[in-house]
């Protein structure tokens, strides 16, 4: 992943946070202050997968989704503080679950398309400031069938 990729959804996270966290104004969120966690997952077509977002649970993420070959973000769930709610428009993806008391992606009867890149965007309101944290995780997808 190039340069060009970091520094677009930083500035995506920072749009999407200073809207949805009007609450927390006077926050100041530096890039150095920005902790990037990789990590690649397979999963068969039918299985199970579950995706990290931070342990505990950041009081505000976004789970994003990516598919291959675009740069096209798309919100598959989020939790801003008021509890999480999963977008319908993702089903195409599997069944997604956010567990309770967690900001994990569970991702059930995962289908093909659900091969790409998931982004949780994580913010922690910690007693020294705010720390957020980026988790992208590559998802493959096979189909044992073949």
């Amino acid at each position: 992943m190039g340069l060009k990729r970091p520094r677009t959804m930083i500035l995506h996270f920072l749009f999407i946070f200073s809207i949805v966290a009007l609450p927390l104004q006077g926050l100041e969120l530096f890039p150095e202050e920005v902790e990037y966690i990789r990590s690649n997952l397979t999963v068969a077509v039918g299985g199970t997968v579950t995706l990290p977002c931070g342990s505990p649970p950041p009081q505000i993420f976004i789970w994003g989704f990516t598919k291959p070959g675009t740069d096209n973000n798309v919100a598959v769930a989020f939790n801003y503080g008021h509890g999480t709610k999963v977008q319908s428009t993702s089903s195409d993806l599997g069944q997604l679950i956010i567990p309770e008391d967690t900001s994990s992606l569970q991702i059930e009867d995962v289908q093909a398309e659900a091969q790409g890149m998931f982004t949780c965007q994580a913010l922690y309101d910690e007693e020294q400031g705010v720390r957020a944290t980026f988790y992208f995780t590559n998802l493959s997808v096979v189909d044992e069938s073949t």
